[in-house]
């Protein structure tokens, strides 16, 4: 029931012809909190149904065990019905968790667009970047750890690179190079606006550079923008910065601090620079009075 509420009052608010009104925004954001955390409650349901029909299937197992034990005419015929019967339970789990992780994961996305875009209109005076952050055109393709390509092995090229991204151009002989796949997931979240680990606080970053767009081997800095799930600015807060590359188990070539808040909210980080493309993470932990919480970004360079 209190789903269908949600889902019934998030419809005729995405269906109102302009968000110009704050409240209404303000509104979408507290509706989208609501839906994700019915969102994780599902997907505790579905690991929950998991563990279930893996304990019956471990019972079973030591069932079985005890029927090929069992003289004949020993109870067989009554233990053989409770294997059935344990037996067709299992799928039956299986499939509750399949669905329930299924909708978990629907509602989470719906929940996530509905934070989006009552934040995107609430912050819409700051915000210049609306996809995810990319690489300055301008810069040069780089290898690895700041070297320029000289050569690489014929047995690299193209190694552990995403499909559709080594493709070679005109005038190079070589194709991307292996350092920059990194055995980068297909279904990477690289969107800049983010949930917070324990879905306290809705934030967004961008490079402070004329384009919004990263430079490679330049030290620039970003805008933070943090917000809680009502849409108000979650100003005050202490923020901690990590960053590194999964890929290649090392870290950010500078350290990165937040230098000031602008406004309510609003955070600037000074240093940040990245040294090669590829993929990185970074990750802001977040603390402020009772808070203690982080948000992370996925970026492909």
């Amino acid at each position: 029931m209190q789903l269908r509420f949600i889902f019934l009052t998030a419809a005729l608010l995405l269906a109102t012809p302009v968000f110009a009104d704050e409240s209404t925004n303000r509104s979408l954001m507290t509706l989208g909190g609501e839906m994700l955390r019915s969102a994780e409650a599902l997907q505790a349901e579905s690991v929950t149904a998991i563990r279930h029909g893996n304990s019956l299937r471990k019972t079973l197992n030591q069932l079985r065990v005890k029927l090929r034990s069992l003289p004949e005419g020993e109870g067989r015929a009554a233990l053989g019905e409770t294997i059935d019967l344990f037996a067709g339970e299992i799928p039956r789990w299986q499939q509750q968790a399949a669905s329930l992780r299924e909708r978990g994961l629907s509602e989470r996305q719906r929940a996530l667009a509905l934070l989006e875009t009552g934040y995107r209109e609430i912050w819409q005076p700051h915000i210049r970047l609306s996809g995810p952050l990319q690489l300055d055109g301008s810069d040069s393709l780089t290898s690895g750890h700041n070297a320029r390509i000289r050569s690489v092995h014929p047995s690299k090229l193209n190694m552990n690179v995403v499909p559709g991204d080594g493709a070679a151009p005109a005038d190079m002989s070589l194709a991307v190079p292996a350092a920059s796949g990194q055995n980068i997931p297909g279904e990477l979240d690289l969107r800049s606006f983010q949930i917070s680990r324990e879905l306290a606080v809705f934030a967004h970053v961008e490079p402070e550079t004329g384009n919004s767009r990263v430079p490679l081997n330049e030290i620039h800095s970003w805008k933070l923008m943090l917000s809680r799930l009502d849409g108000e600015p979650l100003g005050d807060a202490e923020i901690e910065i990590e960053g590194h590359m999964p890929g290649h188990v090392h870290g950010l070539p500078t350290q990165p601090r937040v230098t000031g808040e602008v406004e309510p909210g609003v955070y600037r980080v000074q240093g940040v620079k990245f040294q090669m493309t590829g993929w990185w993470v970074m990750t802001f932990k977040v603390s402020a009075g009772p808070l203690d919480d982080a948000v992370t970004f996925n970026i492909r360079l």
